[in-house]
């Protein structure tokens, strides 16, 4: 007997209690801060920021709906009890990862920033409910390139995910960001 390759399209659809939500409050939730424009001129290799969180049961179940992944290994607490490995549930890894984007994109770096690539993303150790991280978003390199004629502009980026317990790096990657160069603007 042949196997035949799987092929499901499975339509996304938010859960009621999520697609109850009202946009305009949604908005209203999140908090206003000022990105300033910052430019690549104006960045060093070493600038560094980090961000503090604790990963509760409520923010992986939320992504857990938002991401359409209900794996019980992240939403079963008795499953998670089973697990000799964790003895609980663990935080999906792209969430985890994801807090990178907040640490780059509204403190580091801020306005004017495009994500191009993430390399080299391993997770390490897995972060389990309550746990508290530190994410680090580290500048280690700046050049630029000529496309089309024009100089773009880069950073790469040293993002880690650190349990602030145990010091175990659960997750580490490098991002590449594009980024303005204040001399272009002057143009």
């Amino acid at each position: 007997m042949i196997n035949t390759p799987r092929d499901e399209h499975i339509k996304y659809k938010l859960p009621p209690i999520l697609e109850q939500l009202n946009i305009d409050e949604l908005i209203n939730q999140i908090p206003k801060i000022k990105l300033k424009p910052t430019y690549w001129d104006e960045l060093n290799v070493g600038d560094k920021t980090s961000l503090h969180i604790k990963v509760t049961r409520k923010i992986i179940l939320l992504y857990a709906m938002i991401s359409n992944d209900y794996n019980p290994i992240h939403v079963d607490l008795d499953y998670g009890k089973s697990l000799k490995m964790f003895k609980t549930n663990i935080a999906h890894g792209i969430l985890v990862a994801s807090f990178g984007s907040g640490v780059v994109g509204s403190k580091l770096v801020g306005e004017g920033v495009a994500l191009i690539s993430i390399k080299n993303q391993v997770f390490k150790d897995a972060v389990k409910i309550d746990d508290k991280i530190v994410v680090t978003a580290e500048i280690i390199k700046k050049y630029f390139q000529e496309i089309k004629g024009k100089n773009r502009y880069y950073i790469d980026i040293d993002l880690k995910v650190i349990n602030e317990d145990t010091k175990a790096v659960a997750m580490e990657s490098l991002a590449t960001v594009t980024i303005f160069n204040k001399s272009r603007q002057k143009k």
